[in-house]
């Protein structure tokens, strides 16, 4: 089996609210059916152990292209949904797979159901308020439709646009779940406190200094690949994923876990 890293990431904001310093946030990305064959159960156990607060699932659990459906996937998020708050938003091959339903039936209707009777959260384009001890943030899930994830003339993201697929910002911190992390400054200049992102997988292929070398779109050494990036206050996480799909390749970059440790104040 594939070995699976945990990346460990610090977030300081002042907005954050008291209750939730030293929270633990888990991510996870791009299972794609688990066709590159990583342990479910040690990826249990690898969230497990960090006792998060809650865990984000930030798209394609499935392949679109792939005929055996998430069964094995779906199970993962419903045992850790036993313990722990389970949040998901869709990936740009689950908005496929409910697209072209003439291609792909009523998949994308039964994973739903499946994930929700698994106990999972299932937020896109809308939001939940999370509270502990009285205080209270905010997790959007964000679903954005499928031109902009073309491979050519993907068109810019006009402003405003975040809001109107899931309303403005409310007061307070706020977490974004955006499977594309492509339009990071469309996602903080909504007012996103801290985006998880996945997509890119790492660049499938990883070089020493330069980073991933090819994104979903066939562009080389893509901007975002893979780990934290910041405009202004605004911070976005973006895992390298644990799977692959049309190129079933992962090169000196292992499947990723990633962990957001949330700190209340500034940074010193």
């Amino acid at each position: 089996m594939k070995k699976i890293v945990n990346s460990v990431y610090n977030i300081y904001s002042s907005k954050l609210p008291e209750s939730f310093d030293g929270s633990r946030i888990v991510m996870l990305s791009d299972l794609h059916d688990n066709v590159y064959g990583i342990s479910l159960e040690r990826l249990y156990d690898m969230v497990d152990a960090q006792k998060p607060e809650f865990v984000i699932v930030a798209g394609d659990l499935l392949t679109r292209k792939h005929s055996n459906g998430s069964d094995e996937v779906v199970a993962l998020l419903g045992h850790l949904a036993e313990k722990y708050p389970v949040f998901f938003a869709n990936g740009n091959h689950e908005t496929k797979v409910n697209i072209y339903r003439e291609k792909y039936g009523d998949r994308y209707d039964r994973l739903m159901a499946d994930l929700i009777n698994a106990g999972v959260k299932v937020i896109n384009n809308t939001h939940t308020d999370y509270k502990k001890n009285g205080e209270t943030v905010h997790i959007y899930g964000l679903e954005i439709e499928k031109e902009y994830f073309l491979v050519r003339h993907r068109p810019p993201m006009p402003q405003g646009h975040i809001s109107e697929l899931v309303g403005d910002a409310l007061q307070g911190y706020r977490f974004l779940i955006a499977h594309n992390p492509m339009f990071f400054d469309n996602y903080a200049a909504w007012g996103a406190d801290l985006t998880f992102s996945g997509h890119v997988h790492g660049g499938i292929i990883r070089l020493p200094y330069l980073g991933g070398v090819l994104n979903p779109d066939y562009r080389l050494f893509p901007k975002y690949d893979g780990g934290e990036y910041r405009i202004g206050d605004s911070v976005m996480l973006l895992g390298r994923g644990l799977g692959t799909h049309t190129i079933n390749l992962r090169i000196n970059n292992p499947p990723e876990l990633v962990t957001a440790v949330l700190h209340r104040g500034t940074e010193e």
